[in-house]
């Protein structure tokens, strides 16, 4: 059965989910379980299914709806006596069966106005409808698919991708959920943050570019920032009460990535860091060290950590505009007789340092 394709209506209309919900087994418990954690991004889709056969379940003929059925039908006997010769025993059976059929459409009224109040249907044009109104999109084709937003944003699915969003991105955020990969370049909007939520890692930016690559049964998430600031964090708002503040900020030629099963995050550098600045050039003559550095720095927009004190004599003559941020990285460590490690998203220089140019 492929219940990610379900949405709340389906759910609740299907036996094995309300066993769920009515009777737990282990077996029941352990399959959604399961299904919850393979598919997180289902979480309000199931939420909203056990709230309706709750709701559904709680409205069969509670106590003031029997009495006001029998208040009802007792006045409606008392004008029928007063006005009417006692019926016929057909005219009695039809009226039992009137009496059934109104009692069955109570409950059923009240049972709808329950849902309305529950927030899961609503009337055509009414706010809570469109809010609640959910757009989703499977790309099933072998090629990107292009997704316009209501507020601007633009969103390139990679093949078996999965996204789902209310249609006006209505709420105090614009929320997106995904499953597999997807480019998102995100309309800037100070007031109205947007938010992706991928296999349990939320991804909130004001506006900004970058990637996020989420397969389902991938045991990692990566966001690849691009343009612009996000901020990450682990999807868990039941553990407290600011999970932001749990989380980690991107700027661009950064990336997170999140550990699944240990809901773990960790930093560093894109596999191919871009240039800030495309027409920067990297042509070097009796440079410092610290010139280069602080070149590469302004231009890939990252921090290079090293001794100065130590590299102070260092100097470099090259012409290394051709190559990519690590290549660059490899020549200069070569020439100094260095080496390098990235940490935590900074690039970190190990040296000995250079003699005077006086000792030669």
């Amino acid at each position: 059965m492929n219940y990610y394709q379900y949405n709340a209506v389906d759910l609740a209309a299907d036996d094995y989910f309300k066993e769920w919900v009515c009777s737990p087994t282990y077996e029941t418990d352990t399959f959604w379980r399961e299904f919850l954690k393979d598919y997180p991004e289902r979480y309000y889709e199931v939420e909203e299914a056990r709230q309706l056969i709750i709701g559904l379940h709680a409205i069969q003929r509670p106590p003031m709806l029997i009495d006001k059925e029998e208040a009802i039908w007792s006045r409606i006997e008392q004008t029928l006596v007063e006005s009417r010769p006692a019926p016929e025993p057909r005219k009695l059976l039809w009226r039992q069966i009137w009496k059934v059929a109104a009692s069955i459409m109570l409950v059923v009224g009240a049972g709808w106005f329950s849902l309305f109040q529950l927030g899961l249907f609503g009337f055509p044009g009414s706010g809570s409808a469109q809010e609640e109104k959910w757009i989703e999109i499977v790309n099933d084709a072998n090629h990107l698919m292009q997704v316009q937003l209501a507020d601007g944003s633009q969103v390139a699915l990679q093949q078996d991708g999965h996204l789902r969003y209310r249609e006006k991105l209505a709420g105090v955020q614009r929320e997106v959920y995904l499953t597999g990969d997807a480019f998102f370049n995100v309309k800037k909007n100070p007031k109205k943050p947007f938010v992706v939520y991928a296999n349990g890692l939320a991804t909130k930016v004001l506006g900004t570019s970058f990637w996020i690559k989420a397969p389902s049964k991938s045991a990692t998430v990566i966001v690849d920032v691009k343009t612009g600031r996000v901020s990450v964090y682990p999807n868990q708002p039941a553990q407290t009460t600011d999970p932001e503040s749990k989380g980690l900020v991107l700027t661009p030629n950064q990336k997170a990535v999140f550990q699944r099963e240990g809901a773990t995050l960790s930093k560093t550098l894109t596999d191919n860091p871009t240039l800030l600045n495309p027409n920067q050039r990297f042509v070097f003559e009796d440079a410092s060290a610290t010139r280069v550095f602080g070149a590469l720095e302004q231009a890939y927009g990252i921090d290079i950590i090293f001794d100065e004190e130590l590299m102070q004599h260092c100097t470099l003559t090259m012409n290394i505009d051709a190559e990519n941020l690590f290549q660059k990285l490899d020549v200069i460590c070569k020439v100094l007789d260095a080496h390098y490690k990235v940490i935590d998203a900074q690039v970190v220089i190990y040296s000995k340092g250079c003699p005077r140019p006086d000792t030669f």
